[in-house]
């Protein structure tokens, strides 16, 4: 089985299809109850966002910030048994300011589902004075 058709990756590649499509039940869904996702930085989206309550916070505060202008694009997924690695473009509007940064993601499954996810961006300065406070 190939990386990039493993029921990882394809699990993965629906995760951002329903995020694109607005379906947050189908995407929550795909997560553990006891989730994390990990953000570095210095930001309003930096942190430990922990448990299934705390992702659809994230996702609200992302789109009040940025006016519903936020888009992510998947460009190439790579999977095993246990971790799926992302690439994707993300575009955004907030304060007259418009972001398109690429960022990779890590994901780590257990049971089919997102367990922990660690998301890396291609220039963090960039990434913090868009995000800033």
């Amino acid at each position: 089985m190939s990386p990039d058709t493993h029921p990882n990756a394809v699990l993965t590649r629906l995760l951002y299809e329903l995020a694109g499509a607005g379906d947050l039940p189908g995407y929550l869904a795909l997560l553990a109850d006891d989730v994390v996702f990990h953000i570095g930085g210095d930001c309003i989206v930096t942190g430990e966002h922990r448990g299934k309550d705390a992702i659809v916070r994230l996702g609200e505060l992302v789109n009040e910030e940025t006016a519903g202008t936020f888009r992510t694009g998947l460009l190439s997924v790579q999977a095993n048994d246990s971790h799926a690695v992302t690439l994707h473009r993300w575009t955004a509007e907030r304060r007259g300011e418009r972001v398109e940064m690429d960022n990779f993601i890590v994901c780590r499954f257990e049971r089919g589902l997102v367990a922990e996810r660690w998301e890396y961006v291609s220039d963090q300065h960039a990434h913090d004075t868009f995000w800033r406070r």
